[in-house]
């Protein structure tokens, strides 16, 4: 929901949600969420979140030593969807925070709207989503100011009926076409020759799929799901010497035990090392609940 506004269900209000993610080099990020009690059509929550990117080494400009700092984003979120009909929702979520780096500080406020169509079968949806929609104060005289980057997704979901699975589409960054770094399309020269080696990239159809991420979600028993998923965009990214690996892939198991309903994915996203997300959802007294909750 946190992702989301549209996808906030007015029938979790008594649910808790918490999600972890271990990244490289000592960053990490988290969140919680907690739905509000729902109002006729409308339903809320309010959560925090963070991102902290772990430990540097400070020196002045004579390379002397001054001591350990470390810098992260912290923020508190609000968000509301409204049940416009049986097919159609419609959601606003609100942030405003902190940035720092050592005595270095900026302010940050902004929106994220989206929007959701269900299918009249029930087998699928489409959803538009429009995050980071912002701008960002400077404190210290040295951090940028101005409007935040923000990104235009579109997402389309379908199942099937009697299907153990159901399939999962994602278009990003639609606001810029070319994803790719400056110089990726040029041709090559041969050192020793002279000779230039054509670059025969279909570039069209690269830069298409830069914005594509898709996956698929299993049906594993009443209480277990399995996914796949496979980002383009961060594979093309990722490369190394000519080495992509398995980056871009993710995997993930989300299952409940008792009142917990929890969820652990690992993505790759270099050949050197992946990161582990963790996700919990408490769901408190008298509220049972036989299948995993949609992400939050």
């Amino acid at each position: 929901m946190m992702l989301h506004p549209s996808a906030i269900d007015s029938t979790i209000d008594k649910n808790i949600y918490t999600s972890y993610l271990d990244f490289f080099a000592g960053i990490r990020a988290g969140a919680m969420a907690i739905p509000l009690h729902p109002s006729g059509r409308r339903a809320s929550y309010v959560g925090v979140r963070f991102a902290s990117y772990g430990d540097f080494e400070g020196s002045t400009a004579a390379g002397d030593p001054t001591g350990d700092f470390s810098g992260g984003d912290y923020a508190m979120q609000y968000g509301t969807s409204w049940t416009i009909d049986t097919l159609w929702v419609l959601g606003v979520s609100g942030f405003a925070g902190l940035r720092n780096l050592e005595q270095v500080n900026a302010g940050v406020v902004g929106l994220d709207v989206g929007l959701v169509r269900r299918s009249k079968n029930g087998y699928g949806a489409m959803g538009i989503l429009i995050s980071n929609l912002g701008i960002q104060k400077d404190f210290s005289g040295i951090m940028p100011e101005g409007r935040l980057p923000h990104n235009v997704q579109i997402g389309l979901t379908q199942s099937f009926p009697n299907a153990p699975f159901t399939f999962h589409l994602r278009l990003q960054r639609l606001e810029t076409w070319n994803l790719a770094p400056e110089g990726t399309y040029d041709d090559l020269y041969d050192p020793l020759t002279g000779q230039v080696i054509p670059n025969e990239t279909w570039v069209w159809g690269d830069q298409f799929f830069r914005h594509l991420s898709g996956g698929v979600t299993l049906n594993l028993g009443t209480h277990l799901r399995g996914y796949v998923g496979y980002n383009h965009q961060r594979q093309k990214t990722m490369v190394a010497a000519g080495r992509t690996g398995v980056n871009g892939l993710s995997l993930g198991i989300r299952g409940q035990f008792r009142n917990v309903d929890f969820n652990v994915a690992r993505s790759v996203y270099h050949f050197a090392g992946s990161s582990t997300h963790l996700g919990l959802v408490l769901r408190l007294p008298n509220q049972a609940r036989k299948t995993p909750p949609a992400n939050a």
